[in-house]
């Protein structure tokens, strides 16, 4: 298993490159956050060469575009071997801006994790860009639903006189994601208190530990016997495979209007599908074609009584969006994906 805390580094260049070395290829990662040399090196002889992902060190975003303008500019012939891989907008950043903008224009193709952020590197290429599917991680799980029973009074009394904890009546919710994901997750908790007086929710939250999670885990969150209580658990992928196994539905709030909040690509809801569990989202447009397969909406309270009361529509979307993701998702459907842009069809 691959993990490495950076969803893009594992989604966009490790894994790939591990699909297509199982198909026989010689593929080869390399990181040029210490050395560079090694990757300078074989891009020298590599028939194809894609900068993956972009990413800000501690100084910001100028060292960093420093060394990939470097290694863009040392590749021979770049409108026959190079491809830029985009998976987040940074176009506001004057030096990540410009790089794009100097090297797109001269590159074979580019990839960007959804529509909406091809539609953007559209704007400074006539080069072919095409939206890469990321692969499925983690432990497949089986469609999984619930029929949640509201908890009565009497019956969580009679309960607490014998020992009973109210975790056996709750709605487990799952929420992951980077700490940059937080700020929404934060916002529907008023929603989730108000959800949970008629359905006693346990929401567990993955992500690095960060000062909000602190603040948000007060005995109001973590008393045994509170309507919401959650649970905080810091990521890694064994700890999301855990956790998916015994959650009930994912929770995914999203600024979804914000204009670069817009070009996220729909991995998160993807990780949801494959690990079995109902999708409970807003409309991001990356989540569009799996509609079907999820819950969309602006108001996830109401996703999550839908769920609740419908458990056999709830199997029956997972069972169609694994097959989807399957199809689109699969580190054989990925490796396909790369091999045509790496040789495209006249």
């Amino acid at each position: 298993m691959i993990t490495t805390y950076g969803a893009s580094a594992r989604l966009g260049s490790l894994m790939p490159a591990r699909a297509l070395m199982r198909l026989g290829y010689d593929a080869r990662t390399y990181s040029i956050a210490g050395d560079a040399k090694p990757a300078e090196e074989a891009l020298r002889s590599a028939k194809h060469v894609v900068l993956g992902e972009l990413f800000a060190d501690s100084t910001g975003w100028e060292a960093p575009v420093r060394a990939y303008r470097r290694l863009a500019g040392s590749v021979e012939n770049p409108a026959a071997r190079l491809i830029l891989s985009v998976a987040d907008d940074h176009f506001e950043n004057p030096h990540w801006r410009d790089f794009y903008a100097e090297f797109l224009p001269q590159c074979a193709a580019a990839t960007a994790v959804s529509e909406r952020l091809a539609d953007t590197l559209r704007k400074y290429t006539s080069r072919p860009v095409h939206v890469a599917p990321e692969p499925v991680e983690g432990n497949r799980g089986a469609p999984h639903a619930i029929a949640a029973r509201k908890l009565a009074a009497p019956l969580a009394w009679l309960g607490r006189k014998v020992g009973l904890t109210t975790d056996l009546w709750r709605v487990r919710l799952l929420w992951y994601g980077h700490p940059a994901n937080l700020a929404p997750f934060l916002e529907l908790v008023p929603k989730l208190e108000t959800f949970a007086r008629g359905y006693p929710l346990l929401v567990s939250v993955i992500t690095t530990p960060v000062a909000e999670i602190a603040a948000l885990l007060t005995e109001k969150h973590t008393h045994p016997e509170a309507r919401l209580r959650m649970h905080f658990v810091p990521w890694t992928p064994f700890a999301l495979d855990e956790a998916m196994g015994i959650a009930d539905l994912v929770i995914l709030p999203s600024d979804y209007r914000n204009p670069l909040k817009q070009a996220k690509s729909p991995n998160r809801l993807v990780a949801g599908l494959h690990g079995g569990r109902l999708v409970v989202a807003h409309p991001l447009p990356a989540y569009r074609p799996y509609g079907e397969f999820c819950w969309l909406g602006e108001d996830l309270s109401e996703g999550l009584a839908w769920a609740i009361r419908h458990p056999r529509e709830v199997a029956e979307r997972i069972r169609r969006g694994q097959a989807y993701i399957d199809e689109r998702h699969s580190p054989e459907a990925v490796a396909r994906f790369w091999l045509d842009v790496f040789h495209p069809k006249p």
